[in-house]
């Protein structure tokens, strides 16, 4: 099976628990939310912008950091730890219970870490993680766009590749 690490993250009790939780913490959240579609735009664009730069990336990889790298939003709206950094612990976790190994456990850890602060990113596929994060956000289409707190140079107002 090609994604063979993300789907057993699908399957996982600990991860369909936390994507629960999260999923009923932001039901009345009326920005983005962090859901499934969140994730999989992620995966997509991050290899989309791979291959476009002529960058390798494991698929199973990219698409298992995009499962995970907001799951510690759970912990951040119930006892305000950072979602970086709540997300590291919990994917550490799921990670250990699927039987990833070690070095792609600690990359999707890395990314997770990254996620949020271009800076943070070790490599070029850190940076073109936490741009895809950023570029998955749909403003243009945004039923509340005059309300959100981010700064308008970040908004993505137009669809661009």
């Amino acid at each position: 099976m090609e994604l063979e690490i993300t789907n057993r993250i699908l399957k996982n009790r600990n991860y369909i628990a936390q994507l629960s939780l999260l999923k009923e913490l932001e039901t009345d959240r009326e920005f983005c939310r962090h859901d499934m579609d969140h994730f999989l735009s992620v995966a997509r664009i991050t290899m989309h912008m791979c291959r476009e730069m002529g960058v390798r990336a494991d698929r199973d990889l990219v698409y298992a950091a995009a499962l995970l790298h907001d799951i510690g939003r759970t912990q951040e709206m119930t006892m305000g730890i950072p979602h970086d950094l709540a997300g590291q612990a919990l994917a550490d976790c799921i990670l250990s219970e699927v039987n990833c190994p070690e070095d792609m456990k600690s990359r999707i850890i890395g990314l997770i870490a990254a996620h949020r602060d271009i800076t943070k990113a070790g490599d070029e596929l850190g940076r073109i993680f936490c741009a895809a994060d950023k570029k998955s956000r749909k403003c243009f289409d945004c039923p509340v766009l005059e309300r959100c707190n981010w700064p308008d140079d970040k908004k993505n107002l137009y669809i661009e590749v």
